[in-house]
């Protein structure tokens, strides 16, 4: 596979489970933020390492935490462990500092929770101990929002083990006179409704840190970036809507699995495998890609124009795909390429780039579930 066509995931740091393996099946490299550093005492390997040693992605840490990382993982630790309020209460400290808009108030506020966690470094300007704080929360609001992720995840996951016909069982037992708040079906969907409504507000905060941490070192160049669902490439769109009054367009849609489940260095093999299978279709879809991002008329026109060849390509890609992961196991997805006329998301986001964008237009991925 050509190393030319790497691809850039957000807001996700932590791509290693069974829901964000299939990111990996489109691209040369799949790049991806770790807020913390590896422990540099570890010498042991662990599964994600065959991930990285067949090329498959490769971790950015653009902010290492350097002498301070202990500290940082045993607070992210304590908040995972606890059972009490103590994670509760930070969690929601951290969320609501982030969104502060007031540069007086908000400001201290996130001063005195952040500084209370890592001390005050008299040593440090007051430029760099500033920055120093952004950071450290900014890791906070990512490791909290993927304990988030995995507890929608369980909470999905014990919802779709309960069928129509289980619950209506259970509420006919329970009688028309039984109390709705001993009904455990009606707690888990009031968290499932809870949320939903909280999911744009925290998309938003994570994308937020995300850009945080990744705004402290030159992003590498890439072919297009990829949203991990749709309420993560609105952030995109949204930045994009007050720079520009030209519409994005959908140019392309590829399947992938939903899920592939299995352990970690089992997976390595499968998507390996599958790469090297459907290397020539992969060449010439990124390919096209590329030329579509460069076209001088890519706002306009047919879609047909910008990408001549991807009728044949998907078919063959499709055919591929049903032979390494069967709908019937694994489910579909879809990753939907849109093409954003005039603009590079770098220099929109106000981000540096290592090397100069390879495209005129941005193309953007969003992974999106059916």
């Amino acid at each position: 596979m050509n190393s030319q066509y790497p691809s850039l995931v957000f807001p996700d740091t932590d791509i290693f489970n069974d829901r964000q393996f299939p990111m990996m099946l489109f691209g040369s490299m799949l790049y991806y933020l770790q807020p913390v550093e590896p422990d540099a005492d570890q010498a042991d390997e662990t599964d994600h390492d065959s991930f990285i040693k067949r090329g498959l992605c490769q971790a950015l840490t653009p902010a290492p935490l350097g002498t301070h990382r202990e500290r940082f993982q045993h607070l992210v630790n304590d908040i995972a462990s606890r059972t009490d309020d103590y994670a509760a209460q930070l969690s929601a400290l951290t969320m609501t500092a982030l969104g502060e808009e007031s540069p007086q108030d908000g400001g201290e506020k996130r001063h005195q929770i952040v500084s209370s966690l890592i001390g005050e470094q008299h040593a440090a300007s007051a430029k760099e101990q500033e920055l120093d704080e952004k950071c450290w929360q900014a890791r906070l609001v990512l490791a909290i929002g993927e304990m988030l992720k995995r507890n929608e995840a369980d909470l999905q996951q014990e919802m779709q083990t309960l069928s129509g016909q289980e619950l209506e069982m259970f509420r006919s037992l329970q009688g028309e006179d039984g109390d709705e708040d001993d009904d455990p079906f009606s707690v888990l969907e009031q968290m499932s409704a809870d949320r939903d409504h909280s999911r744009p507000r925290e998309q938003k905060m994570r994308f937020q840190a995300w850009l945080t941490l990744m705004a402290c070192a030159p992003l590498p160049r890439v072919l297009f970036w990829l949203a991990s669902s749709p309420d993560a490439a609105d952030q995109v769109f949204n930045q994009y809507e007050k720079i520009s009054d030209r519409p994005v367009r959908p140019i392309l849609e590829i399947a992938l699995p939903d899920h592939i489940e299995a352990s970690p260095i089992y997976v390595a093999e499968q998507i390996d495998a599958f790469r090297q299978d459907s290397s020539e279709i992969m060449e010439q879809l990124l390919a096209e890609l590329h030329v579509a991002g460069n076209a001088p008329g890519a706002g306009s026109g047919k879609t047909e124009d910008l990408l001549p060849g991807h009728h044949d390509s998907l078919g063959r890609w499709n055919e591929l795909l049903d032979k390494h992961f069967p709908a019937g196991s694994h489910g579909r997805a879809s990753l939907v390429f849109y093409l954003l006329p005039a603009c590079t998301i770098p220099a929109m986001l106000n981000l540096e780039s290592e090397d100069a964008d390879q495209t005129r237009h941005a193309l953007l991925g969003v992974l999106k579930r059916h």
